[in-house]
This record gives C-alpha cells, structure tokens and sequence, in this order.
C-alpha cells in the first residue's frame, strides 16, 4: 500500500507539469490551429502552388499553339492528325499505346 501512495504523492508533486504537459500535447494536435494541420495545409499550398505553376504552362503552350493554328493551315491540319487521330482518305493510321505504366 505504500508503494502505491508513495507513486500518488509522486504524481501529485507534479501534477501541474503533468496540466501543462497535456494541454501542450492536445493544442499541438487536436486544435484547429495545432502544428500537425498548420504541417497538412502548408503541404497542401505547396502541392496546390505547384499545381498552378504546371497549369500555367500549359496555358502558355496551348496560347501559343492557338495563335499558331490562327495563322497557319498546315497546324491546323497537324493538331487534327495528332490529337484528334484524323486522316485522309487514302492513309491509315496506327496507335501506340505505351504500357509501362503497370
């Protein structure tokens, strides 16, 4: 029985570190404004930012590949045959599809 009451008094002596200790762990975690979410949305803008970036390229890309089709018959013609997978009448035309994604 002493063992037991010599652990309680133990930690009663340190009770407010013990206080302190939890409030510091559940606002560090469970909070709204604790470290581990301010961690999740800074990755998450950074993913966001970078995704922004790659779809401004492919803005630029396409603006020029519009201006050129403006301008030119021949683009035209090969955006058709490129992406849109036409062809004349006298041709065939072969897919490749490429499976090393797996």
């Amino acid at each position: 029985m002493t063992s037991v009451s010599n652990i309680v008094s133990r930690i009663w002596r340190y009770r407010i570190a013990f206080v302190i200790a939890l409030f510091v762990l559940g606002a560090g975690i469970f909070d709204e404004h604790s470290v581990l979410n301010i961690l999740l949305l800074t990755n998450s803008n950074n993913e966001l930012r970078h995704d922004i970036a790659e779809f401004e390229k492919q803005y630029q890309e396409d603006s020029r590949a519009l201006q050129l089709m403006d301008n030119s018959p021949e683009a035209v013609e090969k955006v058709a045959r490129v992406k849109l997978f036409m062809k004349k009448a006298n041709e065939d035309v072969y897919v490749v599809v490429n499976d090393s994604d797996n």
